[in-house]
């Protein structure tokens, strides 16, 4: 059986741009034009290191899949891109395991959610290798929208640390 080539619909890359544009638009309309300078560095500094590289890896994946979403597929420029948002997302799943704290020294709900994303993340890839192009999309959509983007929107519910990093 020969792979067929992958079907680029012009909407999947107009989504990835809109993405990317409501992006800014809701960061600068929050934050205004200095957002580097309201960024508390001095208290992620002081967080323990397995934290932050959750949340730097976090935010890899939420940008690299804004810009990934927003390209052509099936380059050389996705497939690379692909393998690096594929390595963030492992990051960001596994470090979870290692933060507690919502529920005393035990896991919490939002580690299922981790335990989903390293079992379908793989899957994820094989489905690319297999040329399975509907599995690949929906898979990684998934993982994107319900990993990073909406699992991200909760970090920033008010008394949270990311709140605290973002608006003080």
């Amino acid at each position: 059986m020969t792979a067929q080539p992958s079907r680029i619909l012009p909407s999947s890359r107009n989504a990835g741009r809109v993405l990317v544009a409501a992006a800014a638009v809701a960061t600068t309309a929050l934050l205004g034009p200095k957002i580097i300078t309201t960024v508390d560095f001095a208290l992620f500094a002081v967080q323990p290191l397995v934290l932050q590289l959750h949340i730097l890896a976090a935010l890899g994946t939420v940008a690299l899949g804004g810009l990934i979403f927003s390209m052509r597929k099936g380059r050389a420029f996705h497939r690379t891109a692909g393998w690096i948002w594929v390595v963030l997302m492992a990051t960001t799943a596994v470090s979870s395991l290692f933060i507690v704290g919502i529920n005393g020294d035990f896991w919490s709900l939002i580690h299922l959610l981790s335990g989903w994303v390293l079992v379908v993340l793989p899957l994820g890839v094989w489905a690319a290798r297999k040329h399975r192009v509907d599995v690949h999309r929906r898979t990684m959509t998934g993982i994107f929208v319900g990993g990073s983007l909406v699992a991200g929107a909760f970090t920033f519910l008010p008394g949270r640390l990311m709140w605290r990093l973002v608006f003080g």
